[in-house]
């Protein structure tokens, strides 16, 4: 379904370097309205779709700073979105579902998804998660420098990755964490210092396998064995730490 879809979406935006667009995928309109008004509020352009083919057109066709992704679209349902967004892209997304299992969360963030917030959420709530995505994207190291580690290439400037030349497309928050791990090699983050450091920025609890999800993610990327990893291991009963050349 998703390789007949035009390329070319119904109107083109581009982000003001002034004034961030947020682009919202939301099939309720009520919904919709109040994330609008909030966004609006915090001096956001917003830009909607009411369906899952249109959303996505703008989201590959745009240049939104973040995306507000519905779990359940017509037309085309939001992790298939989301995993179209991410062979192209590394727009951080936030995905909205009714679904509040531990599981449906995991499998949003393995797919790419930077953050998730379950239905019915309280609009404060999301416009705290929408602004610490946003540092997250938008923040970089003190150092800022690029880290060259093994075959790995890590830009902050551009939020990008190579392996042995060639990009691997990561999501904020997995770029965040990577060069978290890159910034030292060797030493053992815990779950908690991780998710203290992807999340600090609002209160909230955060799972161990909302890291995990993660993890599993990058490793994914950069073609790394959780059994014999060259770049992330597992330390048993801690976290996670980059291995040193």
């Amino acid at each position: 379904m998703l390789r007949s879809l035009p390329r070319k979406a119904p109107f083109l935006y581009n982000e003001s370097p002034m004034q961030k667009t947020i682009l919202i995928i939301e099939d309720d309109p009520k919904i919709t309205d109040l994330i609008r008004l909030y966004c609006e509020e915090e001096g956001f352009r917003v830009i909607s779709s009411g369906n899952g083919s249109e959303g996505l057109q703008l989201a590959l066709n745009g240049n939104p700073a973040l995306i507000i992704l519905d779990r359940m679209l017509p037309e085309i349902e939001g992790l298939e979105i989301l995993k179209a967004i991410r062979q192209e892209k590394n727009t951080p997304v936030l995905l909205v579902t009714a679904k509040a299992d531990e599981i449906e969360r995991v499998l949003g963030l393995e797919l790419g998804a930077d953050d998730y917030i379950a239905k019915p959420f309280s609009p404060k709530e999301m416009m705290a998660r929408v602004k610490a995505i946003l540092r997250r994207s938008n923040g970089s190291s003190a150092k800022n420098t690029i880290i060259e580690h093994k075959k790995l290439k890590i830009d902050p400037e551009k939020m990008r990755v190579e392996l042995k030349g060639k990009e691997r497309k990561l999501s904020t928050t997995e770029f965040k964490l990577l060069y978290l791990l890159a910034n030292h090699p060797g030493r053992v983050y815990s779950r908690e210092e991780l998710i203290d450091h992807l999340h600090k920025s609002y209160n909230e609890i955060v799972l161990d396998r909302t890291i995990d999800a993660h993890v599993k993610n990058i490793r994914k990327k950069l073609d790394d064995s959780p059994k014999k990893p060259e770049y992330i291991e597992s330390v048993f009963g801690v976290g996670y730490k980059l291995k040193e050349e």
